[in-house]
């Protein structure tokens, strides 16, 4: 899973919480160039947003967090509708800017979905904790340890507000498993600002670090406020997490520029889930074994606890050199992903890619992270959660080679600054989760049916995903019956199947994975069929790629000439 963002460089600022709006350049005419309108709507984006800029390598916005009140929401909310306006009827002069405004509408209309449909700030109390910036400023050494440590310090002296804004904010009663979700990133938080951060600077100067320990105090104080007040939200909490069938529908329209029906796409999702099934099915039986049987044998070739990241290190350097011997896809950098442990508010998903930010001044390390079993489930959950070999080969090639950090690579290559800042759900995880069937198609395990069943294990869970999303926020499903659906036919243990079907219920946007696979292979056949004499495998990753975030139906147009026939 990748943490996609969007941003762009706003300078001359500082501070720990944002204020005005910096003006657009002055133009020299009445009417604003294209490349103005841009250029202001990203200065408004990043100002209400500045944690995005961090991540995307934009330092000048450290320490500051974004203004979460109900006045500043609104504001948000005038905004983003003048932006609408705006970008549906400017002119635009080549495809290039054409493209470009393109992926500022989709950028806008998703954000109103978020703010006017789902009302994300006022329902989802894990709307907050994701705000600061905290990894960033010790994970990479992209500073003098004294700057880093002063973006805490500003970062500390704002939390008492923002989650102040949060309380006040939040419509009760709230969701279950969201509370509960967001209990865990506060709690992790609390976590990594007692341990990690102290523990990260070796060079402050002893008035530094008293400094940094008074802000950590203020932290952690903000962060058990917030913590406090969802735990007496608990006893009132319900199951009222669903979208409904229309608004399901209607989140694939503003936020991936796909229009389909629910039957449709319900269909196109049980169709390759029987795809796969059938695939296991035929796996099985030349490995002369029932299907559980067969699964049973390749879950149980784990790694011990203690050398998981060591074999997905391993695999990574193995995937590296595949991609170079095989030339199925173009690899712009030397640049390598690190493989770490999750850090503890990251951990209700198994694994991530934290990549550094592509408009970094620096040469940064990236991270895939890989989450620990919670000590808190039994042991033998535990050591259920841990991923067998072959299934974790498969999450290294989804986030590392060649799934997102290669895409990310790609994207430090383009020349848009618009397509590199921002991206859409189904066109990174879909990008992603088509690299590991591509990769096994392509000789990955030389035809060894145990490392086929780890691939089809990953196909299965982005399967259940999709209709465990269609099922828990379009139809009646309920999370018992999600997570027994990822038991049985996503072949996933207690603890994954537990923390898939709570993802759900706050994600209904992870039928994405298999969605965004669905339209990349439907385009990778008619781009085929009609480059005839001329197709290469790795010239249409390249040219898909070099689109970098864009919603997949706008690709398709791109590179196809229509958005015809996308599914």
């Amino acid at each position: 899973m990748q943490r996609w963002i969007i941003g762009l460089l706003l300078v001359g600022v500082s501070g720990c919480r944002s204020g005005a709006a910096p003006a657009p350049a002055a133009s020299e005419s009445d009417a604003p160039s294209f490349e103005e309108r841009v250029e202001a709507f990203f200065r408004a984006e990043l100002h209400d947003a500045p944690q995005l800029a961090v991540d995307l390598g934009f330092h000048e916005m450290d320490g500051r967090l974004p203004d979460m009140s109900a006045e500043a929401l609104g504001e948000r909310v005038r905004r983003l509708r003048a932006d609408l306006e705006t970008f549906r009827t400017v002119d635009t002069e080549d495809s290039a800017q054409e493209y470009e405004r393109q992926i500022v509408l989709n950028r806008v209309r998703s954000e109103l979905f978020e703010l006017e449909v789902l009302r994300a700030p006022y329902r989802n109390p894990m709307s907050y904790p994701s705000l600061p910036s905290l990894s960033e400023y010790i994970s990479r050494d992209y500073a003098p340890e004294a700057q880093r440590s002063q973006a805490i310090v500003a970062t500390c002296g704002g939390l008492p507000q923002l989650f102040k804004d949060a309380r006040e904010n939040l419509e009760t009663p709230m969701p279950k498993t969201w509370i509960e979700t967001a209990l865990l990133q506060v709690r992790g938080l609390r976590e990594f600002a007692r341990t990690d951060i102290p523990n990260a600077f070796s060079e402050l100067s002893a008035e530094q670090r008293q400094e940094l320990e008074t802000a950590l105090t203020t932290c952690d104080g903000a962060l058990g406020a917030y913590e406090t007040y969802l735990e007496a939200q608990l006893p009132t909490a319900t199951d009222d997490f669903r979208l409904g069938p229309e608004r399901f529908v209607q989140m694939l329209a503003e936020t991936e520029d796909l229009e389909i029906d629910l039957t449709r796409l319900e269909a196109l999702g049980r169709a390759d889930l029987e795809r796969n099934l059938e695939t296991l099915n035929e796996v099985a039986a030349d490995m002369g074994l029932p299907v559980r049987e067969a699964v049973e044998t390749v879950m149980a070739d784990k790694p011990a606890a203690d050398r998981v990241l060591e074999v997905a290190t391993a695999q990574a350097a193995e995937m590296r050199t595949f991609l170079d011997e095989a030339r199925i896809v173009s690899v712009p950098s030397t640049d390598r992903a690190v493989v770490k442990e999750s850090p503890p508010f990251m951990r209700w998903n198994s694994a991530f890619l934290s990549a550094a930010g592509p408009f970094e001044a620096k040469d940064l390390p990236s991270f895939y992270y890989i989450s620990p079993p919670d000590p808190s489930w039994p042991e033998a959950v535990q050591r259920d959660y841990i991923p067998s070999r072959h299934d974790l080969l498969f999450v290294t090639i989804h986030e590392v080679w060649p799934g997102h950090f290669l895409h990310r690579l790609h994207g430090k290559a383009s020349s848009s600054r618009i397509a590199k800042a921002f991206c859409t759900y189904a066109m990174a995880e879909g990008w992603a989760h088509y690299a590991e069937e591509m990769m096994l198609e392509q000789g990955v395990g030389s035809g060894d049916p145990k490392v086929h069943i780890g691939q089809l294990q990953n196909a299965l869970l982005r399967n259940v995903r999709y209709l465990s999303a269609i099922g828990l926020h379009a139809k009646d499903m309920s999370l018992d019956e999600s997570k027994q659906l990822f038991s049985t036919k996503g072949l996933q243990d207690e603890g994954n199947a537990q923390q898939q079907a709570v993802r759900g219920t706050f994600d209904p946007g992870y039928l994405n994975y298999t969605l965004g696979k669905l339209m990349i292979r439907k385009l990778h056949d008619d781009w085929k069929a009609q480059e005839g004499d001329d197709y290469s495998l790795q010239r249409f990753h390249d040219t898909f790629l070099s689109h970098q975030c864009a919603p997949i139906p706008v690709i398709r147009e791109m590179m196809l000439g229509t958005r015809d026939g996308v599914l």
